[in-house]
């Protein structure tokens, strides 16, 4: 019998949540192959088997939050009986918070609660409950009451998140067929039943015609979208933001890039350099490595540089640690490697961790201008528009440029607008005398 876990993916993950299973019971697992999507305070990622045989067991329901290193369930031979302890699935507790009194149920619920053999003791619990264990071979003792300490027939029924999807949908949890341990119904149970009458009766209902819209998909807030919107919106909501521009010439910056590409098998990109810049500008100057803790503002000695990387469903923010002492070549090499690992899911949350400061290129979409916001706890991110052709005057001739935009965004209580002008002026330097990076 081979445990799963709910893994620890990094050193401060407290806990995570189950946000889908790959395999459903019964299917054949391999070593090492996916088995479930898991959600971290930064990330969501694949959580891979740990080891082949038959999957055999679901503990815990998809959504659930469950902290590290419990098992949640258990792959094994066919027919292999999982353990004893393993029968009851994990509870949800924020599910089973929000949970209420029971409604309408049999009218023996209304009696008194007695102990489960019938007489007084602590395990309390309503006559109808009492019948729905003996029938189903439950032990009332594995059973979680509610907040009373009371076990009331739904305690019995479904686990909490299916108990939670139950009253949203307004379903009789006695009405469904439970297809876990012991006929215990699960979430997925309770979706199953509600879909047919939610589909029949969004057939039936008439169009809104003062909407003049309809509805072509809706789904759940969820994954890696869900955790890039709460950070955005934490960020927004909490930082006094300010924005700030300043136009850079790239025309030498490309010319450079040019030639020391010249015969090189391995190619180094534009955003490259701009990390490389990006870095020294920050090593030099330790308002913009600032960041309020409590009521301290907290310094730090790295130039460790974020770097957006764009994925389906939501972006992560990949970090290289100490850019300011690196070469081109190591950034170079650092940055594909991490933001494949992004694109592929199988970045660790590891990789997203200890920034002092981020960039966001968003040049290849021709973007304009952008006010890229803040990833906390930081005190300001770069952004970095699209190249355009701009005429200049140069020695009184009119010449041709390649330009774009640096835009920073800012943590007002930690810096002013002079503090965010010298760490775009130190890039733009370093940029239009490119040979300064290398030095």
């Amino acid at each position: 019998m081979i445990e799963i876990f709910m893994p620890k993916a990094g050193m401060d993950m407290q806990e995570g949540t189950l946000i889908r299973w790959l395999k459903n019971i019964g299917d054949k697992v391999e070593k090492d192959e996916p088995i479930m999507e898991i959600e971290t305070d930064k990330i969501t990622m694949e959580a891979e088997a740990p080891g082949s045989g038959i999957f055999l067991s679901k503990l815990v329901d998809d959504g659930t939050v469950v902290p590290v290193l419990t098992v949640i369930g258990y792959i094994g031979e066919e027919g292999e009986k999982i353990p004893e302890k393993a029968e009851e699935p994990l509870k949800d507790e924020k599910a089973e918070e929000s949970l209420k009194a029971d409604k309408a149920e049999e009218p023996e619920k209304a009696e008194e609660p007695t102990k489960a053999d019938g007489t007084a003791g602590e395990v309390l619990a309503t006559p109808y409950a009492k019948k729905l264990a003996a029938d189903k071979g439950i032990n009332l003792e594995d059973v979680s009451a509610d907040s009373n300490g009371i076990i009331h027939a739904k305690e019995v029924l479904a686990t909490p998140l299916a108990k939670r999807a139950a009253e949203e949908a307004g379903v009789d949890l006695t009405k469904v067929n439970g297809s876990g341990f012991n006929g215990k119904i699960v979430k997925d149970d309770v979706e199953k039943y509600a879909q047919p009458a939610e589909t029949v009766a969004a057939a039936s209902m008439p169009v809104e015609s003062t909407n003049f819209r309809t509805v072509e998909e809706r789904k759940p807030l969820r994954g890696l979208r869900k955790v890039v919107g709460q950070r955005m919106f934490e960020s927004y909501s909490q930082v006094p933001t300010v924005m700030q521009s300043m136009k850079v010439d790239m025309t030498e910056l490309i010319l450079f890039r040019k030639k020391i590409n010249e015969g090189r098998r391995e190619k180094v990109s534009l955003n490259d350099f701009i990390i490389k810049a990006t870095a020294i500008a920050v090593k030099e100057l330790p308002h913009v490595r600032t960041m309020i803790q409590g009521d301290e503002l907290v310094t730090y000695a790295e130039a460790n540089i974020g770097f957006a990387v764009a994925v389906d469903g939501g972006l992560f923010v990949p970090v290289i640690k100490n850019a300011d002492i690196l070469s081109i070549r190591e950034i170079s090499r650092q940055a594909k490697n991490l933001a494949a690992a992004a694109r592929e899911g199988k970045i660790k949350p590891d990789d997203c961790k200890g920034a002092t400061f981020t960039i966001s290129n968003m040049g290849m979409f021709d973007v304009f201008t952008f006010n890229p916001i803040i990833n906390q706890p930081e005190s300001g991110i770069l952004g970095i528009t699209g190249i355009e052709d701009v005429l200049k005057m140069r020695d009184g001739n009119v010449v041709v440029r390649q330009e774009a935009v640096l835009c920073m965004s800012y943590d007002h209580r930690v810096m002013d607008g002079v503090g965010s002008a010298q760490l775009k002026k130190r890039v733009k330097e370093l940029i239009e005398h490119p040979i300064d990076i290398l030095v």
